[in-house]
């Protein structure tokens, strides 16, 4: 039976370590910093938690029913519908739907000129870039108002360079209100962490932070570490960023993410009571914020737990800032709403890789540095950071599944 080494100690590497744990293969997990990756919890001095923005569960249960399973080895799945709402005014007494809704026109005064475009809008088409997906289902001044400037500031680029297949997935236009995932979404009974470190139970888990490898020219021999520690292996499964491995003077850009987490009082609800989450468009440095009534905790009334979330890339103002810097940032939003509130705990979390850009031009330069790591007979790779899709849980854990069934294949002559 051979030796498998795992890097990173999220989802992606937990899942696939599970998975062939269970198949009998003895299986290392070399991570960085902690196990959970973006799945960790944000833990708050006051004895609460978040997630590092809302990680639901959600797949098609006929064709993607592994995913359930997996989880439901270690967790109950309380089913959930969840909504949205976005607020192009900067107002949260005027709440408008998201999925951006036909039903959002009559809140615009200009609503007669709104439904003169969509009656020239030539409809959902299979086109290159998200503006041109966009506006051909919307119009011109419906994407002004809700996406244009909402995408700039999520990704850090124009919406005109923006490419990629999940625009289908993501972008819908309904009549009026929907709910998420057609509301089969789930969250875990169990917090994540505790999940994923139930799944490396079998397995050895090393905290170092991964430099590079050692070859033959044809096979990975071992890993390098941080601490100047080599690790070896049959076979290699990575789910980091693959030009921390390679040998190459190309760097991958990634959006970053700045996540604030806090516990307040409050004199309200930020959003209506079935409302789980809000986008920000226009106006501020967050993109969205979320109130995490969802989850497993017993949360007192007129208390609330929220992460608020601040795309940026490492070189932005936004990036080193201080958490009082963040929770100036929510609490003078909040009062400016009009609403009382006290700051009971914080935290901010840094997500250096949250999402790989989706432009030609990074696709083009992760795919030469890829290739490199590719070209080692023993490695594999998944997973959002070290594959560079913008990809969630779901398929994450299916490539986990199919990444398994390659290595564990029968060799025949």
């Amino acid at each position: 039976m051979q030796d498998i080494t795992i890097v990173g100690g999220g989802i992606a590497g937990c899942s696939t370590a599970y998975l062939l744990s269970e198949r009998g293969y003895d299986v290392t997990v070399v991570e960085k910093d902690a196990i959970g990756g973006l799945l960790r919890e944000i833990e708050l001095a006051s004895g609460y938690h978040t997630d590092s923005a809302p990680h639901l569960l959600f797949f098609d249960e006929d064709e993607e029913a592994i995913v359930g399973e997996l989880f439901s080895e270690f967790t109950d799945l309380d089913p959930h519908s969840f909504f949205a709402k976005t607020y192009p005014t900067n107002d949260l007494t005027d709440p408008h739907d998201y999925p951006v809704s036909k039903a959002n026109i009559d809140r615009w005064d200009d609503s007669d000129q709104i439904r003169e475009e969509l009656a020239e809008a030539p409809g959902k088409a299979d086109v290159d870039y998200f503006d041109e997906f966009v506006r051909r289902q919307v119009g011109p001044t419906l994407f002004d108002r809700y996406y244009d400037s909402y995408t700039a500031k999520h990704w850090g680029i124009e919406p005109s360079r923006i490419t990629g297949d999940w625009f289908d997935f993501k972008i819908n236009f309904p009549d009026g209100e929907d709910s998420f995932f057609d509301g089969g979404a789930y969250y875990p009974a169990k917090k994540y962490t505790d999940v994923l470190n139930e799944m490396l139970a079998d397995c050895e888990v090393i905290i170092d932070g991964v430099t590079g490898l050692e070859t033959d020219g044809a096979h990975v021999e071992a890993l390098t570490t941080e601490s100047g520690d080599r690790i070896g292996g049959d076979l290699f499964v990575s789910t980091i960023d693959p030009s921390i491995l390679v040998d190459t003077d190309e760097s991958l850009n990634y959006r970053s993410m700045v996540i604030h987490s806090a516990h307040i009082e409050a004199s309200e609800r930020l959003f209506p009571d079935h409302v789980n989450w809000a986008y920000f468009p226009n106006h501020h440095d967050f993109t969205r914020i979320t109130d995490y009534d969802f989850t497993p905790q017993d949360i007192p009334d007129g208390e609330y737990l929220l992460t608020t979330e601040f795309p940026c890339f490492l070189g932005d103002d936004v990036w080193p800032n201080q958490r009082s810097w963040f929770d100036d940032a929510l609490t003078s939003f909040i009062e400016n709403q009009g609403i009382d509130v006290s700051l009971v705990a914080s935290e901010i979390r840094r997500a250096p890789r949250a999402y790989p850009l989706p432009v030609t031009e990074e696709i083009e330069r992760f795919e030469r540095i890829n290739s490199q790591l590719s070209a080692f007979e023993n490695v594999a790779n998944l997973g959002r950071v070290s594959t560079y899709e913008y990809i969630w849980i779901k398929d994450i854990v299916q490539q986990a599944y199919e990444t398994v069934e390659e290595l564990t294949a029968p060799v025949h002559p």
